[in-house]
């Protein structure tokens, strides 16, 4: 992700999250382009999927935050951070998914767990469909309950 992809992906944020979330990604987001100490510590990337030059998704991971470490088996995970697609069903999560998987590696990290929110439900065929299985339930930091995911890489 480039400075220039921001106001496109911000805009693709926009169709899965409002308000002080969606707000907190963008920051994130700006924060990774930029570059700040916060993110290098956090081992923020993005990464974004174009298709004729247009933003047609974005997606993130990070170092696995501590509330994740009741899914996590190895001692350094990452967690899929952020997925978020203007087109469904045209292979851009698939995509996204495959890249932060190999990212993931690249940087040394030793799994991938990932929260998908009851509010984003309608994407969880899609992951049931991966490589990834199902890890059990659980609440978000702002206390919205779902699934967790996660894979040893």
């Amino acid at each position: 992700m480039k400075q220039e992809d921001l106001p496109r992906a911000e805009a693709i944020l926009a169709l899965y999250w409002s308000g002080e979330l969606k707000d907190r990604f963008v920051k994130r987001m700006r924060d990774f382009v930029a570059q700040t100490e916060e993110s290098i510590e956090q081992k923020y990337k993005y990464v974004v999927a174009e298709e004729g030059g247009e933003v047609v998704g974005m997606a993130a991971l990070r170092k696995a935050p501590q509330f994740m470490s009741q899914f996590t088996t190895t001692s350094n995970p990452a967690e899929f951070y952020i997925a978020a697609v203007k087109y469904k069903e045209k292979g851009i999560g698939f995509a996204l998914r495959e890249e932060r998987i190999k990212e993931a590696r690249r940087l040394g990290f030793t799994e991938a767990v990932f929260f998908s929110a009851e509010s984003h439900k309608d994407s969880w065929n899609f992951h049931d469909d991966s490589e990834f299985k199902r890890m059990g339930k659980a609440l978000s930091p702002n206390g919205e309950g779902g699934q967790v995911w996660g894979m040893i890489l």
